[in-house]
């Protein structure tokens, strides 16, 4: 049964989901999810990923979450997923991204890599991308999963991520983490980040990495499948992490 927790350990209160099985078999999954998502639109990945225990962050800002007026860096958000783990005692755990997330997820790899055991990536380059000006009214005009972007975040949310965004590389970041790494391509005509020319650039980075493909998605990997993406990642873990 899915648990509704919060943290403040790294300054706002941060919300999260946790599955919470009764027996969780290895490692914890700490997920960082997109830019705008709500922790509920994983509820069906929650309930699938049991026995392996699963944490859906949101991060300052989004869903729930507290919205600070200031403090949208990397590292901030990076620093609330860490809240997470510091909050439920864990040492080690898996990290599972997609799209924007995956800049934090690799900033909390960066500054904690002895916390990551293996990493999987959905639709995103090794990199943190900085935003434009306009990117923030750009937003805020458009819809995600059918709802309507100011129904999903605020806008001086959006303003301070843009404001605090660092255009930067993270491929040694990758190329210095000794742990398992997956990354997932979506397959569908509709937009997607990850195209062959990213998909060489992670095996550039890193040679061992495994990439699976996920047909019919566009760049939302959890649609129309709500659940490959997490199967991948936990085959990938069983695979390349027996035991934990």
């Amino acid at each position: 049964m899915t648990v509704e927790r919060w943290t403040t350990r790294s300054g706002p209160r941060i919300r999260y989901l946790d599955n919470a099985p009764a027996e969780p078999d290895g490692l914890p999954i700490l997920f960082s999810p997109g830019f705008t998502d709500f922790a509920e639109e994983y509820d069906a990945l929650l309930a699938d990923m049991a026995p392996r225990r699963l944490l859906v962050v949101e991060v300052r800002g989004r869903g729930r979450s507290e919205a600070p007026g200031t403090g949208y860096a990397a590292t901030d958000h990076a620093a609330d997923l860490r809240a997470v783990l510091d909050e439920e005692g864990i040492e080690r755990c898996h990290l599972m991204t997609f799209s924007r997330g995956t800049t934090w997820g690799l900033q909390l790899a960066m500054e904690s890599p002895e916390r990551i055991v293996s990493l999987a990536i959905g639709d995103y380059l090794p990199q943190e991308v900085a935003l434009p000006g306009a990117f923030a009214d750009t937003q805020m005009q458009s819809r995600f999963r059918g709802k309507a972007m100011a129904d999903r975040i605020s806008q001086h949310v959006v303003e301070r991520v843009v404001a605090d965004s660092v255009g930067r590389p993270l491929d040694d970041v990758l190329a210095a983490l000794p742990v398992p790494l997956l990354v997932a391509q979506p397959l569908g005509d509709g937009q997607r980040v990850l195209h062959h020319d990213g998909v060489e650039r992670y095996r550039r980075a890193r040679p061992d990495v495994e990439v699976v493909a996920i047909p019919d998605a566009d760049h939302d990997l959890f649609r129309p499948d709500r659940l490959r993406y997490g199967r991948a990642v936990v085959d990938h873990i069983r695979r390349r992490c027996p035991g934990m």
